[in-house]
């Protein structure tokens, strides 16, 4: 008898410590922010310039510069408890040998930590350029996935997709604002100083490649036809004082065309940024375009365009 409960109290103490040890705390923090756990002389040296230079560079194609990401500066001396329960986190770190590498959900989950080691400035400098394309994308990637996980906690439930052949999980908060008789869906959700907006619809492919040029083309057709301003005559075009980003991407293994700048207003005063996503599907002979931009007048932008980012991303083709 004092043997069998012996081994039971083993058995317990085994099991607490492996909860224990298991255990991985809910990771914390705004969308699109960075820890920097590095000496203070470090942060503020030519290093932490560089660190800076990479991380906290210009987030492409707002009206107003806003940073890639908001970087939060932590000594080591206090990287303990809640402070390790950042979802992206970057460690620099003296060493013999130098090296640097991405640990995923190593204090917290889901989590991202970009460790990089050296013996000397010169060579940690040497890592963090190797690796630098690699972790911001891995970054980007963790932020999307987030704003995914948020959302699905109050999706808008809405059979409009169907028509198109396509499901996406927008947040409760969207509502239907318009649409025609071509299946042109306008979703739209209000902010504290304008609203985010987004659309969805569908053009047969044909036989010229997609380009800049053409984008623009079909965003300024689709603004005048189905997306007008607040003044009569007036509607929403590509701004053409600067030229838009572009590049060919994959999404769900689709090939898709990204193009990010600012929009404008014919005949009013009205701006913001816009992302747009031309997705081919081959298989059904068409293209299917998501588009989100954003009116939110002296209002950080960032966020909600992670937020459209996180929405095209959610896509399903039927």
């Amino acid at each position: 008898m004092a043997q069998r409960i012996y081994i039971l109290v083993v058995l317990f103490f085994f099991s607490c410590d492996q909860t224990t040890t298991s255990y991985k705390p809910k990771s914390s923090g705004n969308i699109h922010t960075v820890s920097v756990v590095v000496e203070d002389k470090v942060w503020n040296s030519k290093l932490g310039d560089n660190l800076r230079e990479v991380f906290a560079s210009e987030f492409e194609g707002l009206p107003q510069q806003e940073p890639l990401f908001t970087l939060v500066h932590i000594p080591p001396k206090i990287f303990k408890d809640f402070a390790r329960e950042g979802r992206n986190i970057i460690k620099i770190s003296p060493n013999t040998v130098d090296t640097a590498y991405i640990e995923k959900n190593k204090y917290a989950s889901p989590q991202l930590v970009l460790n990089i080691e050296g013996p000397n400035t010169k060579t940690i400098t040497k890592q963090l350029n190797k690796i630098s394309s690699k972790a911001v994308l891995a970054f980007r990637n963790n932020e999307v996935m987030e704003k995914q996980r948020r959302i699905r906690k109050s999706v808008l439930k809405t059979e409009e997709f169907k028509a198109l052949g396509v499901n996406l999980t927008l947040p409760s908060a969207y509502s239907l604002f318009k649409k025609d008789d071509q299946n042109k869906l306008w979703f739209q959700r209000e902010t504290k100083k304008g609203s985010v907006n987004f659309l969805t619809y569908t053009l047969p492919i044909i036989g010229q490649p997609i380009t800049l040029e053409k984008v623009i083309k079909i965003r300024d057709s689709i603004g005048k036809d189905f997306v007008p301003g607040r003044n009569e005559g007036s509607y929403v075009i590509t701004e053409k004082a600067y030229e838009p980003y572009f590049n060919k991407i994959k999404i769900k293994n689709f090939t898709a065309f990204k193009t990010k700048g600012t929009w404008e207003v014919v005949n009013d005063y009205m701006a913001g940024p816009f992302l747009n996503i031309i997705i081919e599907d081959a298989k059904n002979q068409r293209y299917v375009v998501f588009e989100g931009f954003v009116f939110s007048p002296s209002d950080r932008k960032r966020e909600y365009m992670v937020e459209i980012e996180a929405i095209i991303k959610s896509l399903k083709i039927l």
